[in-house]
């Protein structure tokens, strides 16, 4: 019969489940592969039934595996839910706030949210996993994901956070070279600049001010990087043009150090969503740093005049009921 000291064995269970091999469990579960296994027999013991087929690939449910799967996940759901329930009745956030964010977003915007957080709330901890490749909350168990333009997984709730748009930057010694160019049809054979991991295609739509003309950029990369840090150290460096977000590179604007071209010209919006999975009771130390998210966004503006044109659209930030 199944009591609350089997809960721990429910979790692996789903965990193995969800992973669909011991190993991966493990892993996410910070255990050792024997205690992983060590878990599924104690509950097949319990239960007086077998509940997965393994072989040396993958383990597969058997038909009462996956009765007793969908079981443990609502079992284990209503446990998280109760939690939650009695969490937001606290005054103040606890345990450990997993946040996942891009690289550079984090660096920017990300770890100055929670690092205003901490200092309200010093009983709180907090993980930052920065990375541009796609993360599941629910797989690297984070309370929330900040993502760049709509998310794709419909199963978690989102938090539009703010706006940006993309620009084409350069040194000021290499905007002088190419002072003439008023479109950005003319930097097709400059040197480029760019991300590895955004494809140069994804760039080539720009509009003017008004929105009613759009030009294509033809341009070929001349040196790629994988980070935001890397593309503007190279673009301050003379080395060619880039594509960047307004928002990444506002300190060098302000500064001199770079240039925005073509200032008539922006190319696709950049939209910033908060994502996280808990629908009715989220954790206190989400709602906080949601909070904290927002007002890290709207004082994040530009208020200084840039070289060339002021941009037509600063971040706008939406509030979310």
């Amino acid at each position: 019969m199944i009591a609350s000291r089997h809960l721990p064995l429910l979790v692996t269970f789903v965990q193995v489940c969800r992973a669909g091999s011991f190993t991966s469990a493990a892993r996410n579960l910070s255990l050792s592969k024997g205690v992983v296994s060590t878990h599924l027999r104690a509950l097949e013991q319990t239960l007086g039934v077998r509940l997965l087929e393994r072989t040396t690939r993958q383990v597969e449910l058997t038909q009462v595996g996956q009765e007793v799967f969908a079981a443990a996940e609502r079992t284990l759901s209503a446990a998280s839910e109760i939690s939650r329930i009695a969490e937001t009745k606290q005054c103040a956030p606890t345990g450990v706030l997993r946040v996942g964010a891009p690289v550079d977003l984090g660096a920017l915007l990300v770890a100055p949210a929670v690092a205003r957080l901490c200092r309200r709330h010093p009983d709180l901890q907090a993980e930052l996993l920065l990375s541009d490749a796609k993360t599941d909350p629910i797989e690297n168990r984070l309370d929330v994901v900040l993502t760049v333009n709509a998310p794709k997984n419909s199963t978690l709730i989102s938090t539009r956070l703010g706006t940006d748009f993309e620009i084409i930057v350069a040194s000021p010694e290499l905007a002088q070279a190419y002072r003439d160019v008023t479109e950005p049809k003319g930097l097709a054979h400059a040197p480029w600049v760019a991300h590895r991991a955004i494809p140069i295609s994804a760039r080539r739509a720009f509009r003017n001010q008004q929105g009613d003309v759009q030009r294509l950029l033809p341009c070929e990369p001349r040196v790629l990087a994988n980070t935001g840090d890397a593309i503007r150290s190279l673009v301050v460096g003379g080395v060619g043009f880039a594509v960047v977000p307004m928002q990444m590179v506002a300190d060098d604007l302000h500064s001199g150090r770079m240039l925005r071209v073509v200032p008539a010209w922006s190319g696709r919006h950049v939209v910033v969503h908060a994502c996280h999975t808990s629908r009715n009771h989220p954790p206190v130390r989400v709602t906080l740093f949601l909070a904290e998210l927002r007002t890290v966004f709207k004082i994040s503006g530009f208020e200084a005049q840039y070289s060339g044109s002021a941009p037509r659209h600063p971040l706008r930030v939406v509030e979310t009921t």
